[in-house]
């Protein structure tokens, strides 16, 4: 039970006014139930746009200390754009982005090389096989003391790797759709595991698409460390489009900034409601 003043504070500004995570302050209320009073400011947060008119979002986890950002090598393809976003919004609520590449063994090491190197973001990255269980001892090293939030596209094999990691947790397992391998929704709700060798996951649902709301030039660049290194432009405001003087652009045709990256850095831009 939340009391009516938290709901209308956060109505305004969060489509959900309590995230997992959350440290509240608690009363007794009706019988056999307690009311959440007030809820300490958060250290850390992981939030997405709502997509609606408010321009609201959702908080999807509170005070951890990194994302795990789940992606396969295959079934469903390695997507490094939804990688670019949620290192994105976890740069933004400071958190630490992980990579966990899922389902190597259904792929060569040089095909896991290759998608390690597409993602943008300098950040730490591990191989894994939750079938096989290749590499989760160096993800349990990854997580131990610390709270992670597991991000990722549907069907990639989060609650798969969580059994991995707590062999008798709940989770569901789901099966990727052999129509269209987009995966399915196995988690329809965040839920938190304390894990055996000490540290917290947080296990949120599978998405398609992650809408980042409103963001700065600066918060894009900085995902993409070939632009956000580039010598300083002429014009402070660069948006490294058209602009002259702009020393991305001059980078991109001299081949030191890749063709790839100048065209995801583009496309994150468009996508992400820049002022």
């Amino acid at each position: 039970m939340l009391a009516r003043h938290l709901k209308s504070e956060a109505g305004s500004r969060h489509a959900n006014p309590l995230a997992v995570g959350d440290e509240v302050e608690v009363e007794a209320g009706e019988p056999g139930a307690m009311r959440v009073v007030a809820v300490a400011p958060r250290r850390t947060f992981l939030e997405r746009s709502t997509g609606d008119s408010r321009g609201r979002t959702q908080i999807i986890a509170a005070n951890a200390t990194q994302v795990v950002i789940i992606s396969s090598l295959a079934e469903p393809p390695f997507r490094p754009g939804l990688v670019d976003r949620w290192g994105l919004l976890a740069r933004r609520g400071g958190l630490v982005p992980v990579l966990c590449l899922n389902k190597v063994d259904l792929g060569t090491h040089e095909e896991a090389e290759r998608a390690i190197a597409e993602a943008a973001i300098p950040l730490e990255a591990v191989t894994v096989s939750a079938e096989s269980g290749s590499g989760v001892d160096r993800l349990l090293t990854l997580t131990a003391g610390r709270v992670s939030v597991f991000v990722g596209h549907s069907g990639v094999g989060k609650s798969s790797l969580l059994r991995r990691l707590i062999p008798n947790a709940d989770a569901l397992v789901g099966t990727a759709s052999a129509k269209n391998l987009k995966g399915r929704h196995t988690t329809t709700s965040s839920r938190l595991y304390p894990l055996p060798g000490g540290g917290i996951v947080i296990d949120t649902p599978g998405v398609r698409s992650v809408q980042l709301g409103q963001t700065d030039v600066g918060e894009v660049a900085a995902v993409f460390h070939e632009i956000a290194e580039a010598p300083s432009c002429r014009f402070r405001t660069c948006t490294h489009r058209t602009e002259p003087g702009c020393s991305v652009l001059a980078g991109v045709e001299s081949g030191a900034i890749p063709n790839a990256v100048y065209a995801r850095y583009r496309k994150l831009l468009e996508e992400a409601e820049v002022k």
